[in-house]
């Protein structure tokens, strides 16, 4: 739909994106996500664990973001400003290679008599966790639309 936009709206989708980029301001609105339960394969339609949401952001947004990341990837000297140890969201950064530096740096740490200390969240399953009637609350006092309003 997008694509097809006579010139006019291509150019005043650009003048957007140029704005959001020049003022440093993310509309709040491009932000906000549409919540979709979907029943999980299996499982009782009942039950509020059987759900897993999803969030659908605004087309606009998405096709901005990924502007952002083809530009952000693009650049050479991307190295230089995003840390070494950021793992998510990268290409060549699996799970696999965290736990490897992981290792090597705790390794190396004890051979060096020095301290290690390590937190570590397991956020899996967290929606399943979640105080569902509470949420639903926060939800209704912040007037956001959601189709999860069937959990009850």
């Amino acid at each position: 739909m997008i694509q097809e936009l006579p010139p006019s709206g291509q150019k005043t989708l650009l003048q957007l994106y140029n704005a959001i980029l020049r003022l440093e301001y993310w509309p709040t609105k491009f932000k906000q996500a549409r919540v979709i339960m979907i029943l999980k394969p299996g499982k009782q339609p009942t039950e509020v664990t059987s759900y897993m949401p999803i969030s659908l952001l605004p087309i606009i947004s998405k096709i901005l973001e990924e502007l952002l990341l083809h530009r952000l990837l693009s650049d050479p000297h991307s190295q230089d400003w995003i840390p070494s140890h950021q793992f998510g969201f990268r290409k060549a950064h699996s799970t696999i290679r965290q736990c490897h530096r992981l290792t090597i740096i705790t390794n190396k740490t004890l051979e060096d008599h020095r301290y290690c200390s390590a937190v570590f969240l397991d956020i899996s399953q967290a929606f399943d966790k979640v105080w569902h009637q509470g949420l639903l609350l926060k939800i209704q006092q912040l007037s956001i639309t959601s189709a999860c309003s069937h959990i009850q």
